[in-house]
């Protein structure tokens, strides 16, 4: 492929990305929430091919890596932040100050997680690891928990649970708590096909939304424990 042409692909997946998350915005102000929350997955899963294609294509730049990072903090940063704001405000369960304040926080510390990302080597554990919480993550993991209890056929949890969802994954984000990167779980065509079955299996008792919603819940957990485990039995040289 032509080296001037080849930036191309993954510049226009991020901006595909970034519009996504500007109509995300959108919708989640006007409350049509359960469509915001599936274009911030749709961001999500974005997020994750720009930079595979920036690989295959030997594409990165300077550029796609501002780019990135700026649509990160609107697509995933700022579109989450939004909808938990609105979904939380139109269940009425809380106060719209204490809720606004979350909100910020949450925007806060996925800006600052961001700056840190561009500041430091991402990969400096030599795991695959990053240094807290991606805001990627994080976004998803506010989208998820807004549309899994919105589309849910079984049970529902209270509104407010989103709240702690919030405050957790911020705390997360601004921790240097090594999660392992969703490329080293997807690691490998055997591991790719038993991570589907059981998503499949997941899908046949509970909606879609509410499998990935589990296994994301499932991924965050065994990040906290993993990391649990390499501070005692792998302490620091630092």
């Amino acid at each position: 492929m032509n080296s001037q042409y080849r930036y191309l692909i993954p510049n226009s997946i991020t901006f595909v990305s970034l519009t996504c998350g500007i109509v995300s915005i959108l919708l989640a102000a006007t409350g049509e929430l359960v469509i915001a929350a599936v274009l911030i997955l749709a961001s999500f899963i974005l997020d994750l091919f720009d930079g595979a294609s920036a690989r295959y294509f030997n594409a990165g730049s300077a550029f796609g890596l501002q780019l990135d990072s700026l649509v990160d903090m609107v697509s995933l940063g700022t579109a989450p932040t939004m909808l938990a704001f609105m979904y939380l405000y139109l269940a009425d369960v809380a106060n719209t100050t204490f809720i606004a304040v979350l909100a910020v926080f949450f925007a806060l510390a996925g800006a600052y997680r961001l700056a840190r990302f561009n500041l430091l080597p991402p990969k400096a554990s030599g795991r695959g690891d990053s240094a807290g919480l991606t805001i990627s993550s994080a976004g998803a993991t506010l989208a998820l928990a807004v549309v899994s209890d919105m589309t849910i056929l079984t049970y529902q949890l209270p509104a407010s649970w989103v709240m702690p969802i919030m405050v957790a994954c911020g705390i997360l984000m601004v921790s240097r708590i090594p999660f392992p990167s969703f490329r080293g779980v997807f690691k490998g065509r055997v591991r790719i096909g038993i991570l589907l079955v059981l998503f499949a299996v997941t899908i046949a008792w509970a909606t879609f939304g509410k499998a990935w919603h589990f296994w994301n819940t499932v991924y965050l957990g065994w990040g906290l424990a993993r990391a649990g485990y390499l501070q005692i039995y792998e302490p620091s040289n630092d």
